[in-house]
């Protein structure tokens, strides 16, 4: 997206429209000016103006910057959005750029730097999450669909074909591959998005529900917590889901799941063979497997499921010598 002449930038809450008239002097695009809203309420209805390449909130007094930040984006607004502290709380900075503003920036700032922040967001790709993981989604779910034509297709034809061995396991193992590489595909810019809305739960709850849904094999369920967690229902399900697929599909034999509460969060547990400390570093990375029939998404889901949330995670060995999966919630 490139700034045309007439481009605007809005700023909006009482605290901070005074920086309008020295930001629209500050701006270097041709044509740009920066515009008054002292009635955050109001921005939805200017946003229908297609030269608005950007909004400023105040995020002090009676203005909550992260709420009305939300309410732009769940209304489908992909523009910069950058919020103005006069002495923001660091703990306030770090909630309103997890939730994923695309910047905070100080009433001291000067008003040259912020037109220049304003400038640069408004012509490379969206640098705040938000916008990205919608983005990402509506790419992700088309080139799975146009996929998945094609590949119905060749599973229609396998059919019709008297194939046999030993060529027609690995021919249906390699459709069913790349199938399951599009879902992976398509879940992951739904996930990634932040968590705006989270609800109260029980951990224990949950997982017993995702256990018996799933009907694993040779495998053995132990909840030790009683833990109450705030999050999205989905992605919280998808995550121990993952975490549960992962203890079983890379244990050969019998295995014992634990999930346990800690101070800072929740584990998942098993007591398999482990995850070697060397891989340890990796095994949150897209694509990182370390078995042949695994697509090396598992973990990269949890990951990015987790920090929707705000979450972490982290790996190290279970106290039976297998793998120990932490969720950070605090």
């Amino acid at each position: 997206m490139t700034p045309a002449r007439g481009t605007v930038y809005l700023v909006a809450g009482r605290e901070v429209t005074a920086l309008a008239g020295a930001l629209s002097e500050a701006l270097t695009t041709d044509g740009a000016t920066a515009e008054a809203v002292p009635d955050t309420s109001d921005v939805p209805d200017r946003l229908t103006d297609e030269n608005i390449r950007g909004v400023v909130i105040s995020d002090d007094g009676d203005c909550d910057g992260v709420a009305v930040f939300e309410e732009l984006r769940a209304a489908g607004t992909d523009i910069p959005i950058v919020l103005v502290g006069t002495d923001p709380d660091p703990d306030r900075v770090t909630e309103a750029l997890r939730a994923g503003v695309t910047d905070y920036v100080t009433a001291a700032t000067p008003a040259a730097l912020l037109a220049a922040k304003l400038e640069a967001y408004a012509t490379r790709w969206p640098t705040d999450w938000w916008v990205g993981a919608s983005q990402w989604d509506d790419i992700s779910s088309g080139v799975s669909h146009d996929a998945k034509n094609p590949l119905n297709v060749v599973m229609g034809r396998l059919e019709l074909l008297d194939i046999g061995e030993p060529h027609e396991e690995p021919l249906l193992r390699s459709v069913t591959r790349v199938e399951s590489l599009l879902t992976d595909l398509s879940r992951i810019g739904s996930i990634a998005c932040p968590v705006s809305k989270t609800e109260t739960f029980s951990l224990a709850d949950v997982a017993r529900e995702i256990w018996a849904a799933a009907s694993y094999e040779d495998a053995t369920l132990e909840v030790t917590t009683d833990a109450a967690i705030d999050a999205e229902n989905d992605r919280l399900q998808l995550l121990l889901r993952e975490l549960f697929d992962n203890a079983v599909a890379h244990t050969e034999g019998p295995v014992t799941v634990t999930v346990g509460d800690t101070e800072s969060g929740f584990y998942v547990a098993d007591d398999g063979p482990g995850i070697p400390e060397s891989d340890r570093d990796n095994v949150f990375e897209q694509g990182f497997g370390t078995t042949r029939e695994g697509e090396g998404y598992g973990l990269f889901l949890v990951d990015t499921a987790a920090r929707a949330h705000g979450w972490t995670v982290s790996v190290r060995d279970s106290e039976s010598g297998g793998t120990r999966i932490d969720v950070t919630t605090v």
